[in-house]
Parts: structure tokens; C-alpha cells; sequence
């Protein structure tokens, strides 16, 4: 056993059969074991040979198949490319670049570019053009961004109507706040947009191009048509915090309760130059015909073209209430103002700020605080200006301030005429504090108790004695044609 053993362990190292030994017929021990080792080993070379050849198969029908896949993939892929190529761009032409602007070319584009604002994006430094007019009639108009109790998703890019016009637009949702074109704006940039024949109501924040903006400037844009909701209402921007609207023009009938006005509904720390109202401005309390209350701003160049405001408390031609650092410079009334209480052909009523080289035609009446200009002055000052309205009312009538409790009046004079009951004066009716300097009256006055030429009354009225001669003039239902 020692010796076969050794034989085959030999027979692996060299070889099972001596070279110098003759092979035998019959097969010995040893023979027999060595051509066992060598059946073994071609056995185990077959077996690797074999191996390889599977192993080597394998691997190529796997890389066959992950090459298949990888084909499927690519073509999937190449499929959804020309799916996604063929699918409509909300934009005829641009990349957004002030070289290269986002095209609009109809309003599927225009409602297109609405939505993708409203699914979040700003757009911001982006430039948007209108290439074409719009005529939106028969379609129901859901605006470009919001601001109310669901968010904030303003636009907040550059938009450039070229000039052209939208007609039609009908936005009409009387629960819904931020109505208009655009329901809000912010850091934003939108010029040469004419809106025609426009229906848009809704609750608070309601403008006929903007119902909010922020920080944004409006320029050249002008909206004919109606305009209504419950507060913040104004013909161009239901509220503009921060920002300036220049040259700006609105045509119409706007409506609401309170914060009502024929350009700006209501305004905080924002510019208005040249900015034009015709029409009717209505509602119940600080309403105006550019503005219906400040809170801080200026107003320059702004005048009304045959307009007519009306409502309850705090109604001016130009702006309803000036609460507080509002400052009103060259600016033109001409039209119909009427109200109950704090009525004025600039002004309604003013706390603080400054109102300079302005101008009132027309008719200008009420019940209490009635004035040519100003209605009740708390504060600030009017200084050259002139009242050319006739001025009707009950109590505290004057051709240029109907009640000064504050403040001051300065080189302003009224040139007409004046009737009232109580405390009817041609510079002011009553006054019970404020500065009064070098104005004078050169229209008439009238009233039944308490009348002077330039002060009706100086002090606090205890109670009224007398009621106006008569009632004020109706106001017509439809303002005159343009």
C-alpha cells in the first residue's frame, strides 16, 4: 500500500507509467492505479473546461439581457423626450430673458401662465410679454396669483402688455378675496396692459389689474368696466403696500363698503402720479375718487374727469381719508361729491399731511363737515389751493374746510358758492382750533344761522338750530359720456 501510494503521488508530479519500462498486457497494480489518476485528472480538466464554457454563456446572456434592458430603457426614455416635446408650452416663444421674453399669444397662454403662478412659481426677475389682444368672453377668469387665508403666491416678475388689450375679463367671486388680473404682485414690475370691458367682484382685496401688490410699480395701464367687493376695492389695485402706479386711468363703476376707490382702494406707503378716474365711486366709509384711504403716500398729478363719489363717512374726490403722513400735490377735482358726514372736493378727512396747489369744479355736499376741499381738517395743512365748487350741507359748511380742528389753511381761496344751515363760512364753516392765514372768499355764502365770509362759527356747536335750506342735488345714475 506504501508503494502504490507513493507510485500515485508520483504519477502526479511526472508521470503514472515508467519511461523506460514496456507496457505489459496485463495491467499490474501499479499500472492500474496510475491510469486511474490519469482518467482522474482528463476528468477534472473536462470538468473546468466545461466550467468555463458554462460560466462564459452565462455571463453573456446576462450581458445580453442587461444590454436589452438598457436598450428598452433608452427608448422609453427617447419616447418620453417626444411625448414631453409634443406636450403644449404654456409660452409661444422667449426663455424669460429681457432680450428674449416668455411670448403670450392667447388666452389659453395667458391661463396657462395664471395657473403655473398660482401652482407657486414667481417668476421673479423673469420677463412676460403680451404679443396679441385677448378677448376672454364667454370664460370664466381665475387670476394670475393670490394673497388671502389660503397663502400667498404672488407674481413677482416683469409684465409688459405691449400696448394690447384684454377684453372681457369676468372674474366674479363675491367670497373670494384677490380679484382682478392679477390677485397679487409683489416686487413686480407691470406696464402697458389695457383692460376693456372688465367684470370683477369679490370680497376683500379687489382690483381691476391688481387686487394686491407690494413693493411693485404699475405704469401705463388703463381698465375700463365694473369693479365691486366689500373692502380694499379700487379701480387699478384693491391695495398697494409700497410700490408707485404712474399714469394709470380707470373708466367705470366701482363699489364696496369700505376702503373704496377709483384708482386705489387703500394705500400704505405707496406713490400715485397721474392717475386718472371717470365714472361713479360708491360705498359707505373712506371713499374717494383716486383713493379711498391712506395711511402713508403721495399723490401727484392725479385729477377726476366727470366723476361721481358717494357714500356714508370720510369721502373726498380725490381721496376719502388721510389717516396718516398722506401728502396730495396738484391734483384736479371735477364732478359730484355726497355723503353724510366729513365730505370734501379733495378730501374727506385729514389727519396729517399736506395738501398743495389743488383745484375742485363741481358740486360738493352732505349733512355735517362739508368743505371745498377738505371736509374736517385734524391735522396738516392745505396751502394754495382754490375751491371753485358750489358746496351745500346742514352744519360746519365751508368753501374750503367744513370743520378745522387742526392744522392750518394758507394762501387757499374759495371762488364758490356756499349754503348751508349752521356754522356756514366762505373760507371755513366752523373751528374750534387750527391756523387760518391769507385766504380768501370771493363767492358767496348763505346760510341761517352762524354765517360769516370767512368763518361761519368759531367754537364747538352745542346743538343745531337750523337745518339746510334744502336737500342736496340727486346724483345722476350714470356718469356723463366721455
Amino acid at each position: 500500500m506504501n508503494k502504490s501510494h507513493k507510485t500515485f503521488a508520483a504519477g502526479r508530479a511526472t508521470s503514472p507509467i515508467p519511461s523506460t519500462s514496456p507496457i505489459s498486457s496485463t495491467p499490474s497494480t501499479s499500472s492500474t492505479i496510475s491510469l486511474a489518476g490519469s482518467l482522474a485528472q482528463s476528468c477534472l480538466c473536462r470538468l473546468m473546461i466545461f466550467s468555463f464554457v458554462f460560466f462564459f454563456v452565462l455571463s453573456f446572456m446576462f450581458t445580453f439581457t442587461d444590454a436589452s434592458e438598457a436598450a428598452k430603457r433608452v427608448v422609453k426614455g427617447r419616447a418620453r423626450q417626444t411625448q414631453a416635446s409634443k406636450t403644449p408650452s404654456i409660452f409661444a416663444a422667449g426663455d424669460g430673458t429681457q432680450k428674449k421674453p416668455y411670448v403670450i399669444r392667447s388666452g389659453a397662454q395667458l391661463a396657462a401662465f395664471a395657473n403655473s403662478v398660482n401652482s407657486g412659481k414667481t417668476y421673479a426677475g423673469k420677463f412676460v410679454m403680451l404679443d396679441v389682444d385677448v378677448d376672454l368672453a364667454g370664460s370664466r377668469w381665475i387670476p394670475i396669483g393670490f394673497s388671502d387665508k389660503n397663502g400667498n403666491r404672488p407674481f413677482m416678475g416683469i409684465f409688459d402688455g405691449g400696448g394690447h388689450t384684454i377684453w372681457n375679463l369676468r372674474a366674479d367671486n363675491g367670497q373670494r378675496s384677490s380679484m382682478g388680473l392679477f390677485g397679487s404682485i409683489e416686487k413686480a414690475m407691470v406696464i402697458r396692459v389695457n383692460l376693456q370691458y372688465a367684470e370683477i367682484t369679490g370680497d376683500s382685496n379687489v382690483g381691476g389689474l391688481a387686487a394686491f401688490m407690494k413693493n411693485s410699480a404699475v405704469s401705463d395701464c388703463t381698465v375700463s368696466g365694473s369693479v365691486g367687493g366689500t373692502s380694499s376695492v379700487g379701480g387699478i389695485a384693491g391695495s398697494a403696500l409700497g410700490g408707485v402706479l404712474q399714469n394709470c386711468s380707470f373708466s367705470g363703476n366701482v363699489k364696496g363698503n369700505n376702503g373704496v376707490g377709483g384708482i386705489v382702494g387703500t394705500m400704505d406707503g405707496t406713490g400715485i402720479q397721474g392717475g386718472v378716474a371717470a365714472g361713479r365711486v360708491e360705498g359707505n366709509q373712506d371713499v374717494g375718487g383716486i383713493v379711498g384711504s391712506i395711511l402713508a403716500g403721495d399723490l401727484l398729478q392725479c385729477r377726476t374727469d366727470v366723476v361721481t363719489v358717494k357714500g356714508g363717512q370720510n369721502i373726498g374726490g380725490i381721496v376719502g381719508h388721510i389717516i396718516d403722513n398722506g401728502d396730495i400735490n396738484k391734483s384736479v377735482f371735477d364732478g359730484q361729491v355726497g355723503g353724510d358726514e366729513n365730505v370734501g372736493g379733495i378730501v374727506g378727512r385729514l389727519v396729517t399731511g399736506e395738501l398743495a396747489n389743488c383745484v375742485t369744479w363741481g358740486a360738493i355736499s352732505g349733512k355735517t363737515h362739508i368743505g371745498g376741499i377738505v371736509g374736517e381738517l385734524t391735522g396738516g395743512a392745505v396751502v394754495d389751493s382754490i375751491s371753485n365748487a358750489s358746496v351745500l350741507g346742514t352744519s360746519g359748511v365751508g368753501g374750503v374746510v367744513g370743520y378745522l380742528t387742526g392744522g392750518g389753511v394758507r394762501k387757499s381761496d374759495n371762488k364758490g358758492t356756499v349754503k348751508g344751515g349752521e356754522a356756514v363760512g366762505g373760507i371755513v364753516g366752523q373751528r374750534s382750533r387750527g391756523d387760518l392765514a391769507a385766504s380768501n372768499n370771493m363767492g358767496s355764502v348763505e346760510g341761517y344761522y352762524r354765517t360769516g365770509n370767512i368763518v361761519g362759527m368759531e367754537g364747538e356747536i352745542m346743538a343745531p338750530k337750523i337745518l339746510a335750506p334744502a336737500s342736496p342735488q340727486p346724483f345722476p345714475e350714470e356718469p356723463r359720456a366721455q
